[in-house]
């Protein structure tokens, strides 16, 4: 099954880097639509220039770090025993198998957690308070952004012990996916958004096989 895992990730690497070149298209096309979001991500990167969270900065980013580990943990049925999160060191202790051990050590690298539930919670607002979700989200993608490019280091012991090839190959697939799926989600909603995705992978991978085999 391991070596299955090079040819289907650089599949999923070609879908998400295909259909976020279309989405950036979208995006430029209508940079109007995303100003909020902008101004949110903007508004994040003044707050930490002017050193608001100067002091606990290290330790916000560790306790999102590992906070991450523990919940996908969770959701891969794991029993959590631990969770340290101090000023630039942190641990979560769990139990579980190896059952979804790459995504448990490589989600805090690539899985903007506050922003996905931001993308819910949006769901749930009405059209004249959009504003304020795409504020907020970007903010947290703000935060993402300064937090992954800070933490993602190939002496990493998550990454390390993954595989240097395999774990970045996993970390660009899910950036690529995760900025794609949340661009076409402020720009049309998340449930459309999802559907819209994943019927154009379907659509590039009919394509490649048609070329494949003509």
């Amino acid at each position: 099954m391991r070596y299955l895992y090079y040819p289907l990730m650089l599949l999923l690497l070609a879908l998400a880097l295909t259909e976020f070149i279309s989405v950036g298209g979208l995006f430029v096309a209508n940079i109007w639509h995303y100003k909020w979001l902008l101004g949110g991500a903007a508004a994040y990167l003044l707050v930490r220039k002017i050193g608001l969270f100067a002091r606990n900065e290290q330790w916000l980013q560790t306790t999102s770090h590992e906070s991450t580990h523990a919940l996908v943990g969770m959701l891969f049925l794991h029993k959590i025993h631990s969770l340290q999160a101090g000023d630039g060191s942190g641990a979560v202790y769990h139990s579980g198998g190896r059952f979804g051990s790459l995504f448990i050590s490589l989600a805090p690298y690539c899985f903007p957690v506050l922003s996905y539930v931001l993308l819910l919670l949006r769901l749930l607002s009405a059209e004249q308070m959009l504003y304020i979700f795409d504020i907020l989200i970007g903010f947290t993608l703000g935060f993402y952004v300064v937090c992954f490019a800070t933490q993602t280091r190939t002496s990493q012991p998550d990454i390390y012990e993954q595989g240097k090839l395999r774990s970045w190959l996993f970390i660009l697939t899910s950036w690529l996916f995760s900025s794609t799926l949340i661009l076409l989600s402020i720009y049309k909603g998340l449930l459309s958004a999802i559907t819209t995705l994943f019927i154009s992978y379907y659509g590039d991978l009919i394509s490649w096989w048609c070329l494949l085999w003509r």
